[in-house]
């Protein structure tokens, strides 16, 4: 064998450890934005059940908002099928673009209910649902918090994908092999 091919032989088996480890590491890195928005989806898991206590707990009481209570619900429901959408494709931007629009529509209709608690402590304080009202609303502001704290580390995972995705030489192989931009919360 000429020092030619054992050139271009070590070249390629160079180039080859490139590419596998280059493929390791976005695949690393998209694994972390995976785990990343399990915590999400945890998080936002709480939230629905404790809004969905809330609305059991209020539904006779706030009988005339029923159109509120049905909103949130509602909303809800898009936001947790949006959310799945994000699971499934791999945090596309279409698909978080998604989500984020309906956690959006999720705003009005929870801050209305929550107006509407507030405007009535006699929800809480005298009635026989009030202990579980006031564990449910607990809930849900632990949840709130934890779920942006949650978004934050989705979102310094996605960058870091991002980033990875689009430097060269990386850049050259992502798309062949399926890489594309996440999308941030």
């Amino acid at each position: 064998m000429t020092s030619h091919w054992l050139f271009q032989l070590v070249l390629l088996a160079v180039l080859l450890a490139w590419v596998v480890g280059a493929y390791n590491r976005l695949v690393r890195l998209r694994a972390a934005i995976i785990s990343a928005w399990e915590q999400i989806v945890a998080a936002l898991v709480k939230r629905s059940e404790a809004m969905a206590a809330v609305v059991d707990a209020v539904r006779e009481p706030l009988a005339a908002e029923a159109a509120t209570l049905q909103a949130l619900a509602d909303a809800d429901a898009r936001q947790r099928t949006a959310a799945d959408g994000v699971r499934q494709a791999r945090a596309r931007i279409a698909d978080v673009s998604l989500w984020v629009s309906a956690e959006a529509g999720l705003a009005s209709p929870a801050s209305r209910l929550r107006a509407l608690i507030e405007l009535q402590p006699a929800l809480i304080q005298e009635s026989d649902q009030g202990p579980q009202l006031a564990a449910a609303l607990a809930a849900w502001r632990e949840a709130e918090p934890r779920i942006q704290f949650a978004r934050q580390g989705f979102n310094d995972a996605v960058d870091l994908y991002n980033k990875a995705i689009h430097q060269v030489p990386t850049r050259l192989i992502a798309s062949p092999l399926g890489f594309r931009s996440a999308g941030r919360v």
